[in-house]
């Protein structure tokens, strides 16, 4: 009977979910078709990039420190001369995806198309013949071909892993999703961790390149082929308007995220924290070093330490929603420095090792969870604050930690050579410097564990406070679609949904949530299989209410925020916005000297701030002040006879150029870059204008509210009648 009231069960939840295999569940965005293809690509992608992750420049790394033999120092300056060259790869790339236009999405195009080129060449970098090379030599081509795979990989890599950011719009379902994908993705890390030590075996170990040249290639050459559903059968859901191009200058992104104050403080963490991971070698050198006969277990060992990203990826969502993104990281943070502390006086024992490393890969997974929510999360509130939605850009500003890098990456090599760690390696096996190294590493790692958390005692960025400026962003998309005639039903009903839910419940107060329903659902009787039915219906149905009613109690308080959204254009300060945009229209021929001194006159003529509003008017101002004279340069420099807009299909044009020989290649190139510029810069030149404009036609637009209200409750009668 048991037996039959399980089957029954599992029948139950495979049949529910195939029903939603391409339509998502009530009140969520991604089919479950989409869960499983980000899941099981994601695995492809994770074995497609094992080549690539054997190649990296640092004495932890087996592949250039025991195989080609390269010294500690020397892969530091190699890293930072990478870094420096680096710099501009970064910058292309960020602006290559926040400025795509692809009917893929701004991801997975990448996803799709630089897998090969970044597994070909980590193969390349694996096969030289550094046998025969003198050491400068080997120095020269590592460090080459590391640009080379750097040129390729981070485009594969950070695509896959910037992809659910924008699957969803929705926090919960994010983290959701990405608990699901991580189960079935880490199985890919889970077997390569375990077979490659026992492979290793065959091509004379972790310390031998033949491993390096057979094995890692053949995984990777595989996980190509399997990362096929990740681009195929995906998609990106961002909240924006339809109609808005998807167009970001590069210096003004920069700027533009520069001003986010959760991109600093999840930045700072990084940068303070340099030292937090130093203790990660101590594994793999245990068993290279310390105990070489058992070198083979390494892989079972990996396996039983990778069993607990399981449970963590399984425990994420829940304690997410328990405690929210903040509290965890930061308690997984000084449980870490705990884990670390123990390991200083259980190093020795390699079975205390494993157990420590079994907890913290536990704590560490449950970033992998956590920090893409914080990411994603960041983005959006960067579209609230600016209307633009910057991904690639944001690393382009990180390139700072990348700065701070040249100094501090050289602590770790400086105090592994310290140690007596240089060029050959074989001094680990010799216990009085490999246990010095060790004290030293888990110090290092402590002393950065606890300078990465202090950063996060400012974060405020909480589930309730992004909800709300998700609210805030579908309510302006669909203002924005609406005023440019492409507002369809799906995207009214999910924007008027959030705006008659929040009107219903505006001054209202919150409930106390009691859990006495679900007490008494547990407590009843589960003696037959119809009973565990029951019983577990009834559980179900109680913890729907609770979080129905936490999240009322939440949007009580967020009614006020989000119906501001909706009566902006009733404040002071967006009335004087209204007045100045009126303004420069009607003295659309005069020229810009004489608009920006009355702008100047009216900064001039403000009193003192006293108030927010009073603040926010002259900011206001300030910033208009401010395009109007970035207008102007503009125009002097680039428009001296006038501004005239370019042909609007120059860009077109100029793509359609033939390319049959070097110079014609050239020259299309050229012109591309050219058109691109000249449309950059009349957009610049005109911006006072076109903003004015805009905020014109969004005021017109909020006014309309009486007619998508009347729109929205025919869809809803037909709905009901259907």
């Amino acid at each position: 009977m048991a037996n039959n009231g399980i089957v029954t069960k599992a029948k139950s939840y495979v049949k529910d979910f195939f029903a939603h295999w391409n339509v998502p569940y009530e009140g969520r965005y991604i089919p479950n078709k989409e869960v499983a293809a980000y899941g099981f690509g994601g695995m492809g992608v994770h074995l497609a990039t094992v080549v690539i992750s054997a190649v990296g420049l640092s004495a932890s790394n087996l592949l250039v420190g025991s195989c080609i033999g390269l010294k500690p120092t020397h892969l530091y300056y190699m890293l930072v001369i990478a870094n420096i060259i680096g710099i501009s790869f970064t910058m292309f790339r960020s602006y290559i995806m926040d400025n795509i236009k692809s009917p893929m999405g701004k991801f997975r195009p990448f996803l799709k198309w630089m897998g090969l080129p970044s597994v070909l060449s980590a193969c390349l970098f694996v096969w030289m013949p550094y046998e025969v090379m003198t050491y400068n030599q080997k120095a020269a081509t590592v460090l080459v071909l590391y640009l080379v795979i750097n040129i390729f990989s981070p485009f594969y890599t950070d695509s896959f892993g910037m992809l659910i950011q924008v699957m969803s719009p929705d926090s919960d379902e994010r983290t959701d999703v990405m608990s699901i994908s991580q189960i079935i993705y880490s199985l890919a890390p889970s077997i390569t961790n375990f077979a490659i030590p026992f492979l290793a075996g065959l091509t004379g170990g972790l310390t031998d390149i033949r491993t390096y040249r057979i094995i890692y290639p053949a995984i990777s050459l595989l996980g190509l082929l399997l990362a096929f559903p990740v681009y195929k059968y995906t998609n990106e859901r961002i909240i924006k308007p339809k109609s808005k191009e998807n167009e970001i200058r590069f210096f003004d992104a920069i700027r533009s995220v520069a001003k986010n104050k959760y991109f600093w403080i999840t930045s700072v963490a990084g940068w303070i924290g340099f030292l937090e991971m130093s203790y990660y070698v101590i594994l793999q050198w245990t068993f290279v070093y310390a105990y070489p006969e058992k070198e083979k277990l390494l892989g079972v060992a990996n396996t039983i330490i990778g069993n607990g990203a399981l449970w963590a990826m399984m425990a994420a969502p829940f304690l997410i929603r328990k405690i929210g993104k903040r509290k965890l990281l930061i308690s997984c943070n000084v449980t870490n420095i705990i884990l670390l502390a123990v390991l200083f006086f259980t190093y020795h024992n390699v079975y205390l090792v494993i157990a420590i490393f079994y907890i913290n890969n536990f704590v560490l997974v449950l970033g992998n969870i956590y920090n893409p929510g914080i990411q994603a999360d960041m983005r959006d509130y960067q579209q609230y604050i600016t209307g633009e939605r910057i991904d690639g850009m944001f690393g382009v500003v990180g390139l700072i930690g990348t700065f701070l890098g040249y100094f501090t990456g050289s602590v770790v090599p400086f105090l592994q050579e310290k140690c007596g760690l240089k060029d050959n390696y074989d001094v680990l096996y010799d216990a009085t410097i490999r246990d010095n190294l060790f004290k030293t590493m888990i110090i290092a790692s402590v002393i950065g564990a606890t300078l990465n958390v202090i950063p996060y005692f400012f974060y405020d960025l909480t589930e309730k406070k992004h909800r709300g400026i998700t609210y805030v962003l579908r309510i302006r998309a669909m203002f924005d679609d609406y005023s440019a005639g492409c507002l369809d039903d799906d995207e009214l009903v999910r924007a008027m949904n959030i705006i008659t839910d929040i009107k219903g419940i505006l001054g209202k107060q919150p409930v106390e949530i009691s859990k006495d329903e679900l007490k008494a659902a547990r407590a009843l009787p589960k003696n037959t299989p119809e009973e565990k039915a029951a019983r577990s219906e009834a559980i179900k149905n109680a913890k729907n209410k609770i979080n129905e009613l936490k999240i009322r109690n939440e949007n009580i308080e967020l009614a006020p925020f989000v119906l501001a959204e909706l009566d902006k254009f009733s404040t002071v300060q967006f009335q004087k916005q209204v007045e100045n945009a009126k303004y420069i229209l009607d003295n659309e021929d005069t020229d810009l000297n004489i608009i920006l001194q009355e702008i100047n006159a009216k900064i001039s003529s403000m009193p003192k701030p006293a108030t927010k509003e009073e603040k926010l008017i002259l900011s206001d101002l300030k910033k208009l002040a401010k395009e109007i004279k970035y207008a102007i340069k503009t125009q002097q420099k680039f428009f001296a006879g006038g501004v005239a807009e370019p042909d609007e299909n120059a860009i077109e044009n100029a793509q359609n150029l033939p390319t049959n020989t070097l110079k014609e290649t050239i020259d299309r190139k050229l012109a591309v870059k050219k058109a691109i510029k000249d449309r950059s810069n009349y957009r610049h030149a005109v911006k006072p204008y076109t903003d004015a404009k805009r905020l014109l036609i969004q005021q017109e637009a909020y006014n309309c509210m009486d007619v998508l209200e009347e729109r929205y409750n025919l869809i809803q009668a037909q709905t009901v009648t259907a």
